[in-house]
């Protein structure tokens, strides 16, 4: 081999990513290189190069599709304060809901006394049911006799 030969494979070796020589292993007859045993870790293919004039032209796509998602991003907000520029309040919506508040309000107060009232009701069945139950333990009086009161007692809360 020549001097000038020898420089260039040197060369060679040097300008590749990986060294030739670690990755072909010589059988034990010396004729037929041997691949590698697989290692999961080792990535079998090495990284491809990318020549300047390529990233430039995927670097100007992707920029290109930044600037058209910022216009329509522009669009869409703009399109949005229009509509919120006209959805200006007058004084004719503000009663509407003036009015819708005070109706809601009245409602509301009847709800509350027919609560009361309710409740009022409850407490006086509670209260005849006890004094009931105090004179049935003071006369004990027979079953017919308590039937009737009984009778009188509703007819009374009916009444009401």
């Amino acid at each position: 081999m020549s001097g000038a030969r020898a420089l260039a494979s040197a060369r060679r070796r040097r300008a590749s990513p990986g060294n030739d020589n670690e990755n072909k292993v010589v059988s034990s007859n010396g004729n037929l290189p041997v691949p590698p045993p697989y290692n999961p870790s080792i990535d079998p293919s090495p990284p491809k190069k990318i020549n300047p004039g390529a990233m430039l032209l995927s670097h100007d796509q992707v920029l290109n599709n930044l600037q058209e998602i910022v216009s329509n991003l522009n669009g869409a907000v703009e399109e949005q304060s229009d509509k919120i520029d006209n959805l200006k309040v007058d004084d004719s919506s503000v009663e509407f809901y003036k009015e819708k508040l005070t109706t809601i309000e009245k409602q509301m107060k009847e709800i509350k006394q027919h609560v009361l009232k309710v409740q009022t009701f409850a407490m006086e069945t509670n209260l005849q049911f006890i004094e009931m139950k105090k004179l049935l333990k003071q006369k004990s009086i027979s079953n017919e006799e308590q039937l009737k009161k009984s009778n009188e007692i509703s007819e009374l809360l009916i009444s009401e």
